[in-house]
């Protein structure tokens, strides 16, 4: 048995098309769309909402968020320097109770922004992995990170990546050459993305951390890329790797501002991340905003990339769209009577206006993983709950 719901507007297909509504979803009982009408024949009336792909945070750190601020005043690597940063040294004394409480509470914390996708580097090897090990939620997305001087162990990475859905790569500068060839050896065996932090400051670009990576493999998705070259650029966007931006953290590490104009027309697919928990909150609605007043300050204006960036769940193999056929998987942002429906411009409102106070309700895969208590959006999760499928 199917449900249908009307919304006020929805962002539709791979273009991100806004459109004015009333409009009529309807999903099927494999939890799919249906089809997308106009008009207000929706068994739920949902139409002071719109409705909207789930936003992608593509690179996050949620164990530190139990260690916030602590050492804010110190150099990156310093405080998140592996292995001997301030922040490895505090979470191996962490009790493991309190480990597990702290994802927990991160992990909804995120999707009150209305997060759908979530892609974590995890630390503390296996001991880090176990603490939600089978119990993730749809769109979270782990990625183990394997401890320098281990990674040559072919079973020490199987065992890994048996309780993670990728492998993040901390620094290539951090591995011997042998290890980064099992890296991508194994990830690959097992049809597992590679990610790795890249290029973050001067320093690690300057000591060669990018063509030490490029070297052994391809990577899904390389992170930060401060201080890439536009060659650098240009190779990866040919190799078919994503570059994961993450705005306010490069402000706050002091590490620079990525080279947008540059990105922006080497074509190379991007997404956003908001980085350590323990030093930024995941509101990745400031990072879209940052992240807009970067690109108009380097002579680009395309609010649409913006959105596609914060929608592009691609370097974790989903596809983020509200399309027909495909898995039902939206955010229900408030609409009526706030400043998205007098915008006269949707996208740069909803990157601009757009905030965790709108956010009502988040569906990943059918699965409502969020939903504000006390308000409509919560018969729509009801009855995906259990009149679906």
């Amino acid at each position: 048995m199917g449900l249908s719901f009307t919304v006020s507007a929805a962002i539709m297909g791979k273009s991100l098309e806004f459109i004015e509504g009333p409009l009529t979803i309807y999903v099927d009982g494999d939890l799919r769309v249906e089809s997308v009408e106009h008009g207000a024949s929706g068994k739920l009336d949902l139409r002071s909402y719109l409705a909207m792909p789930p936003i992608a945070n593509m690179h996050v750190h949620s164990m530190d968020y139990m260690i916030a601020e602590a050492g804010w005043d110190l150099d990156i690597d310093t405080l998140v320097g592996e292995p001997y940063g301030l922040k490895y040294i505090l979470l191996e004394k962490m009790p493991t109770s309190e480990l597990r409480k702290s994802i927990d509470r991160f992990v909804k914390l995120c999707r009150s922004y209305g997060i759908g996708y979530l892609a974590e580097f995890r630390e503390l090897g296996a001991r880090g992995l176990f603490l939600d090990n089978g119990l993730r939620s749809p769109g979270h997305y782990v990625l183990a990170m394997p401890e320098q001087g281990k990674a040559d162990d072919e079973g020490y990475l199987r065992e890994l990546a048996g309780m993670a859905e990728g492998l993040g790569i901390s620094s290539p500068l951090y591995f011997r050459e042998e290890e980064l060839r099992s890296i991508f050896r194994i990830a690959d065996s097992l049809h597992i993305p590679v990610f790795s932090h890249i290029s973050e400051t001067k320093e690690t670009h300057d000591e060669g951390d990018v063509g030490k990576l490029l070297a052994y493999g391809t990577p899904k998705a390389v992170i930060h890329g401060v201080w890439l070259t536009d060659e650098e650029i240009e190779t990866l966007a040919e190799r078919g790797t994503h570059l994961i931006i993450c705005p306010r953290s490069n402000m706050w590490f002091l590490s620079g501002t990525p080279p947008l104009k540059a990105i922006y027309e080497s074509g190379i697919h991007v997404s956003i991340g908001t980085d350590n928990g323990g030093w930024l909150e995941p509101d990745i609605w400031r990072d879209m905003e940052v992240l807009f007043y970067q690109l108009r300050g380097s002579g680009v204006n395309d609010p649409s990339w913006i959105l596609k960036a914060a929608f592009n769940a691609e370097p974790v193999g989903a596809n983020n769209v509200l399309l027909e056929g495909e898995r039902i998987s939206f955010t229900l942002m408030r609409y009526w009577g706030t400043s998205l429906e007098v915008a006269k411009d949707k996208a740069v409102g909803i990157i601009k206006r757009g905030g965790r106070d709108l956010v009502d309700c988040v569906v990943v895969d059918g699965v409502p993983v969020y939903v504000r208590r006390g308000i409509k959006a919560e018969a729509l999760c009801y009855s995906l709950r259990h009149n679906v499928g």
